[in-house]
């Protein structure tokens, strides 16, 4: 009997040795389990994980000049950093290179979501809130001279381009399109996707740009259904006009390209040169007025979502547009070398992008002739 109850204490004893070593195998799988988990859910570091020739590929700037724009916009994403994207834990550098990334267009924005270890509703949202912020500083990023100093050097940097006297900014004007969005939900995928609605909108875009490509001064409007307006109805509409007819730049013109009229503070090429003079000034006003071509060009090259289409309502694709006029005026301020700057514009192609309306009538115009009498006398 004896022999049985010490037989049974022994299972006994077995039963919890058994226990014990399931209980040290569960606690060491589980801090495997957490260590996988962990090292799976690790998010993506571009400034980290890609070399500087991938890195400026997919976000058009190098790792230094990225550095200094999520500088630029940390603090204020900080303050404004809202309740959805606290429950993901998305870090305010990813947010600020996902958005960059994202309007590169070098890849479907689902690519870019799943790099970043977000879904498209947050994307969507973080690229909002990015443009929102960078939209605020246009006032201190895009401004005309201001100073005498600032409108003497702008106008010796176009004098010396093709001896074009007086340029104070060349203005060009363009559309994008865009497209109210709102999310639907994707059972499959169980995440909310951008849904579309059936009419696609436009913005007009007008530019002024200065010798060095960058954007001077942005008008941004919304084309209404049925409301062709012309390019120059649009710059009638510009508060640059209104500048210019209350003499804050003092004399000094801008150059405008055929699809504009000519008036006393917007000088355009001769549609038809009777003489020598109208010639060489034509010659001078092609080569400087490549200026403002090259600007848009390498504005759309690094963001190529501009050609394409942006999702969202009208105040944000606008929002969207002035953030990317000031990343690319940073990108020229910095020299980037992230895109080919060198391109080659012709100065004599005038339909290089899209304009809206018509070519205006051909008219005379007092200043410009007395202009090319002062400067371009043969």
């Amino acid at each position: 009997m004896e022999d049985i109850q010490i037989f049974e204490r022994s299972l006994r004893d077995l039963d919890y040795f058994k226990d014990f070593q399931c209980f040290l195998n569960f606690k060491k799988n589980a801090r495997v389990r957490a260590r996988y988990i962990k090292k799976r859910h690790q998010r993506f570091n571009p400034l980290t994980d890609l070399n500087e020739h991938k890195f400026r590929l997919k976000y058009r700037y190098t790792k230094e000049n990225l550095r200094r724009i999520i500088e630029i916009v940390r603090d204020d994403l900080e303050i404004e950093y809202f309740e959805p994207l606290k429950r993901e834990q998305v870090p305010i550098d990813l947010q600020i290179l996902s958005a960059i990334r994202l309007w590169g267009g070098t890849e479907h924005p689902k690519l870019t979501a799943m790099a970043h270890g977000v879904s498209l509703r947050t994307l969507a949202k973080i690229t909002r809130r990015v443009a929102s912020v960078l939209s605020s500083k246009a006032s201190r990023y895009i401004r005309m001279p201001a100073t005498l100093s600032e409108k003497e050097r702008s106008g010796s940097a176009f004098q010396a381009i093709a001896n074009m006297p007086q340029v104070i900014g060349a203005l060009l004007q363009t559309t994008v399109r865009f497209q109210p969005e709102n999310y639907a939900t994707d059972l499959d995928a169980e995440e909310l996707l951008p849904a579309f609605t059936n009419r696609e909108e436009e913005l007009h875009i007008q530019i002024v740009c200065d010798a060095a490509h960058k954007i001077r001064d942005l008008d941004i409007r919304l084309i209404e259904e049925h409301s062709m307006l012309t390019d120059t109805e649009m710059f009638g509409l510009s508060k640059i006009k209104d500048r210019f007819e209350q003499n804050e730049f003092r004399g000094r013109i801008l150059l405008g390209n055929e699809m504009v009229r000519c008036s006393s503070s917007l000088f355009t090429p001769v549609r038809f040169p009777r003489n020598q003079s109208e010639e060489l000034y034509n010659h001078a006003h092609a080569v400087t007025y490549a200026s403002a071509r090259k600007c848009l060009n390498l504005l759309m090259s690094r963001f190529g979502i501009l050609g394409t289409e942006i999702q969202g309502s009208h105040g944000s694709a606008k929002q969207t547009i002035t953030a990317l006029a000031i990343l690319h005026n940073m990108a020229m301020e910095w020299a980037d070398p992230s895109i080919d700057t060198e391109q080659n514009i012709s100065p004599f192609n005038s339909t290089f992008f899209n304009s809206v309306g018509r070519s205006p009538k051909s008219g005379e115009d007092n200043n410009r002739r007395q202009f090319i009498k002062t400067h371009f006398a043969a």
